[in-house]
């Protein structure tokens, strides 16, 4: 019996009707479709038999991707002006030695009174009542706020390396801007090259005379990050050889190996995976989102109320102090230099702007003036509060990557000005050396939670049930002297994670 019997005999026993045109649509309704847009968009398609198989293919960032955040130390907050000291000195004294009967002088330790602001971050969820009465393959009020909570720490995360109150004023200080203002002797700047072993026995002797613990400190890496370690042992003339582990049972060999530790003058630290610094710099593109109807990635604004796309005037500069521009190197002068440019608000980042060249090739000791000029309709909560600049690794490549961020003039509507010096070299990675010792006064940094991540349900106001998920903390900053920044890391491979384009 064929597949059209089947249906006339449905069609007499179970509806009593047997025209051709019923049995046409009804056939349509039931038939496997093409495609997935075959499910939607032909007449009949919601009808469709669909397969509920109750697996999932997750492409998105998972909560264990968040390696710093996992790592932090969380401690409890009581408001949300966190105060705490740090005893920086014990006293002056270049003595000690006293006569028999005579008194020592009397000091004072010296103390620094530092502030914390608690500050708060929030993501939405929201299920439709459809959604939640129809069978499908996962539960989508709970994937809905899994969703949100990985959206909020995924933020946070990234904060926590690159956040910065002066361009978001609602953000946390992270530890690009922490160490930064702290002593330039903390940034190891790789001018583009891989790291060495020189490079880890410097930190260690800083952190060591920081008063801090070298010894398995934790360095946090990107993929790239990572896979760069490894040149350690490659640049070495017997790194090969070091890498082949031969098996005693059938003499069989096993080559490569995996680096769990770089070994220091003055310990051993860690190597510590996160995909989030991949994102934050060599992995980031100019904004994008992905288009449901069309099923690719285009450029765009990431929300709504994020500002309109600024434009952007290049002027060349000679003979700047602290240039970094040279004829050789990576990124290097007598070259003309494109830039791209978003603006950016707490809640989102423009369009980035159309390519502008440079007039002519940057001098060697100069620099590029970015004048950066937000759209003066940009109004309310749509102002920017600050602008993300990107540019190219390699000049006429097309590709246009993370370089840095400026804040917006005091007037946010005014010109904001960015002068490329070439200190950040776009597609370059970025590690973060931490002493995660946490305990009690010897204690480094942690997470200072008013409230710990939590779920509020709100009032139900229309065919659909939404909560936010929500977290108040401030970061604490008790020796911010033994952080340590590498910078402009070459590597060779960096991949966007489009599932997670910010």
């Amino acid at each position: 019996m064929g597949m059209d019997d089947n249906f006339l005999m449905l069609a007499d026993s179970e509806m009593s009707q047997n025209t051709g045109a019923n049995l046409a649509e009804l056939s349509k309704a039931l038939l496997a479709p093409g495609s997935v847009d075959d499910m939607y968009q032909t007449p009949g398609g919601s009808l469709t038999m669909q397969s509920l198989e109750g697996m999932l293919a997750d492409l998105t960032l998972n909560a264990q991707d968040f390696t710093l955040w996992q790592d932090m130390n969380k401690i409890k907050a009581f408001s949300t002006v966190e105060e705490y000291d740090q005893q920086i000195g014990l006293g002056i004294s270049d003595g000690g030695f006293v006569g028999q009967m005579e008194n020592p002088e009397f000091a004072d330790a010296d103390f620094l009174k530092q502030v914390a602001i608690v500050k708060f971050m929030s993501e939405g969820w929201k299920v439709g009542d459809v959604q939640e009465a129809t069978q499908t393959i996962i539960q989508v009020r709970s994937r809905q706020q899994r969703s949100a909570m990985n959206r909020l720490l995924r933020n946070l995360n990234r904060a926590l390396y690159n956040g910065n109150s002066t361009w978001i004023p609602e953000s946390i200080d992270g530890l690009a801007k922490t160490i930064s203002a702290t002593s330039s002797d903390q940034i190891y700047d790789m001018r583009g090259s891989s790291v060495s072993m020189n490079t880890f026995n410097g930190i260690g002797q800083l952190i060591t005379e920081g008063n801090g613990h070298a010894e398995n400190a934790k360095v946090y890496c990107s993929p790239a990050g990572i896979q760069n370690l490894s040149t350690i042992i490659e640049s070495t003339g017997d790194g090969t050889n070091n890498r082949k582990i031969i098996r005693s049972g059938d003499g069989s060999v096993t080559i490569g190996g995996k680096i769990s530790g770089i070994m220091t003058n003055f310990g051993e630290m860690v190597p510590r995976l996160d995909k989030i610094l991949g994102m934050e710099y060599e992995g980031q593109r100019v904004p994008m989102y992905y288009n449901n109807s069309t099923k690719t990635w285009i450029e765009g604004a990431t929300s709504e109320k994020a500002p309109a796309t600024p434009s952007i005037v290049l002027t060349n500069q000679t003979a700047v102090s602290g240039s970094e521009f040279s004829a050789s190197g990576v990124r290097p002068s007598g070259q003309t230099m494109r830039y791209r440019v978003s603006a950016r608000n707490k809640y989102g980042r423009s369009k980035a702007c159309d390519v502008v060249a440079s007039g002519s090739a940057v001098a060697a000791a100069g620099a590029i003036s970015i004048a950066i000029t937000p759209n003066q309709f940009d109004s309310g909560e749509k102002m920017p509060s600050c602008f993300v600049i990107y540019a190219e690794k390699v000049a006429g490549s097309g590709v246009y990557q993370y370089m840095d961020t400026v804040a917006a003039a005091s007037n946010p509507l005014d010109v904001a000005t960015y002068v490329d010096k070439n200190l950040y070299i776009p597609g370059c990675a970025r590690m973060y050396v931490i002493d995660q010792t946490t305990a009690g006064e010897s204690r480094v940094m942690a997470y200072s939670q008013l409230l710990p991540i939590h779920n509020t349900d709100l009032a139900k106001v229309g065919r659909y049930t939404q909560g936010l998920i929500n977290m108040y903390g401030a970061v604490k900053y008790y020796k911010p002297n033994v952080l340590v920044e590498i910078r402009n890391i070459g590597v060779s491979q960096s991949n966007p994670n489009l599932f997670n384009t910010i």
